[in-house]
């Protein structure tokens, strides 16, 4: 179960820096277009924006690492889950 949950994890750590990468990379492109009409680029809300992003990185880490010792509580309560949304569709 945990080689199942590591790759998982390597999958999604993958995707969260493809995600940080195109958003550097977009910005900086949009700030040449932006420096062609002599307008400035609000880098400092790209900035901000790359910081959430790195910090629900970070945050998936943290919660990832423990649902990897503790996955049979996230088994059961996605089995309750399963039940509620059973019950309110009949």
């Amino acid at each position: 179960m945990e080689a199942i949950l590591g790759a998982a994890q390597s999958l999604v750590n993958f995707l969260f820096l493809v995600v940080i990468l195109g958003t550097a990379g977009f910005s900086w492109w949009l700030s040449t277009k932006y420096r062609e009409r002599y307008a400035e680029f609000p880098w400092k809300k790209a900035g901000i924006i790359i910081g959430i992003e790195v910090l629900g990185w970070i945050g998936f880490n943290i919660f990832w690492s423990w649902v990897k010792y503790n996955w049979w509580i996230v088994i059961i309560f996605v089995v309750i889950i399963i039940v509620v949304l059973k019950k309110r569709k009949s």
